[in-house]
């Protein structure tokens, strides 16, 4: 996305690679090595990221901010057992790949995942659910309560085995969902 974004915003701008790659501060650089940058093809690094933002008269923070993107709210809290906690944690300003995305944030470390990641997950349609199988999934059960884990199919149209991510977990046997979203992105801070 960030990529993308920097060939967004060159474009808009009327710059080639060329004129870009020569405004590149202290040296000029390559109108490929750019190329590369927007393409994914180089590691966009915090340095690369400073000197093209500088390179296109742009505050480095505009590389991340997604005109009309939408704010993907993040609704819940998971907990170590995988329960969801219905509570608005924030919000994520970023463009959506899916037309109907869910986030939700984990207060502690579990499985893959770390004590403040938010996932992004994607809800499927009902007749699409079977996408999930397998997959790190946000559910939603009959009774409204909301689950992560791994989704496990059974032989039983609409009810599910959730698989704890955690020891701390239990595995959910017979669930009855209504909703199912596999994670389709991880945000993680940045530590240094």
């Amino acid at each position: 996305m960030l990529h993308a974004r920097i060939r967004e915003i060159r474009k808009a701008k009327g710059l080639t690679l060329q004129e870009v790659a020569n405004r590149i501060k202290p040296t000029s650089t390559t109108a490929q090595t750019i190329g590369r940058l927007e393409t994914g093809m180089r590691t966009l690094t915090i340095d690369w990221i400073e000197k093209i933002a500088s390179a296109l008269e742009i505050d480095a923070a505009e590389l991340f901010a997604f005109p009309n993107a939408g704010d993907v709210i993040i609704n819940g809290a998971v907990n170590a057992s995988g329960t969801v906690i219905d509570r608005e944690e924030g919000l994520l300003p970023l463009r959506p790949t899916t037309r109907n995305p869910v986030a939700v944030r984990f207060t502690e470390s579990m499985g893959q995942y770390r004590a403040g990641d938010v996932v992004v997950c994607e809800r499927l349609a009902p007749e699409a659910i079977h996408r999930a199988n397998g997959c790190d999934c946000l559910v939603k059960d009959e009774a409204g309560r909301r689950h992560f884990g791994k989704l496990i199919p059974t032989r039983e149209r609409g009810v599910v085995m959730l698989a704890p991510l955690s020891a701390s977990g239990s595995l959910k046997t017979g669930l009855r969902i209504t909703m199912a979203a596999p994670a389709i992105a991880l945000m993680r801070a940045l530590s240094f």
